[in-house]
């Protein structure tokens, strides 16, 4: 770990004074400076499949957890992140991750082992529950509002759209979804070690640089995975399936410890 006497200074800042750069119903991203910034957790879970939306306290602390555990995971692999340090900073009782700020690209990249979910309601006349795929599928998804496209949900699209509309470039959009492979592969090998199957993942990525980076989270709500013996979810599914908010927070912070028992290490006090 970095020498972090450098972001003590952070203990008397207003955040609300300072630019935001993105303020979304999950996260908030506060600018430090022209390179870093701060992004803070909020307890929002929305599902569109079950049409359900809400607030539970305590979820964003997990997700936190969960992604600076595996943002870290990244890093040690190969995979260039937008996280600055490999720690939590609490500040004021109050937890952030600090960042590089970098372009967010619109898209959310999905990588499907298991049939589950949006693509076995979309597509029942091919695809069925549980159904495992060989090769895993990947799926693009833009990021905008529904309020943008007449009411459809992020949009799917592809790689002609993508390229052909100048959102990314080809050599980027294979370096991103040759990332995406590897990112699936290394979860697969934490989570069978934990005895989780992963079923489905979401994720986004950034350009640093001229580069592709990892960026927003990883963590319970853009997963999907179940015990491998029970098939008990241990990520949002919990939440889909109407639990209770006491229930979905248990699940949250059983998959957290069993992915990283020490998790409460990954916090330092500013």
């Amino acid at each position: 770990m970095r020498d972090l006497t450098k972001y003590e200074y952070l203990k008397n800042v207003d955040f609300e004074s300072l630019e935001v750069i993105a303020n979304g119903k999950s996260k908030t991203i506060y600018a430090l400076d022209e390179e870093t910034a701060i992004m803070f957790y909020k307890p929002h879970l929305r599902s569109v499949t079950s049409k359900r939306e809400g607030i539970i306290e305590g979820t964003d602390v997990y997700r936190m957890y969960a992604t600076m555990f595996f943002l870290n995971l990244m890093e040690d692999n190969g995979i260039p992140t937008e996280r600055l340090e490999d720690r939590i900073f609490d500040i004021n009782s109050r937890l952030g991750i600090v960042i590089k700020r970098c372009n967010p690209i619109p898209l959310e990249w999905i990588r499907r082992y298991y049939a589950a979910g949006s693509i076995v309601r979309l597509f029942p006349i091919f695809v069925k529950e549980g159904q495992k795929f060989d090769p895993p599928l990947n799926k693009y998804d833009a990021k905008i509002d529904v309020s943008l496209t007449g009411g459809i949900d992020d949009p799917t699209m592809n790689e002609s759209y993508i390229t052909g509309l100048h959102i990314l470039t080809k050599a980027q959009f294979d370096e991103a979804d040759k990332m995406l492979t590897k990112i699936g592969d290394i979860l697969n090998d934490v989570y069978k070690k934990a005895g989780i199957k992963l079923v489905d993942l979401k994720m986004e990525f950034g350009i640093l640089n001229d580069k592709i980076v990892l960026i927003d989270e990883i963590s319970q709500d853009c997963t999907r995975a179940n015990d491998m013996i029970t098939g008990e979810t241990l990520t949002k599914d919990a939440y889909r399936q109407h639990k209770t908010p006491e229930q979905v927070l248990a699940t949250y912070e059983m998959f957290l410890r069993r992915m990283c028992p020490d998790y409460k290490n990954l916090v330092v006090t500013i």
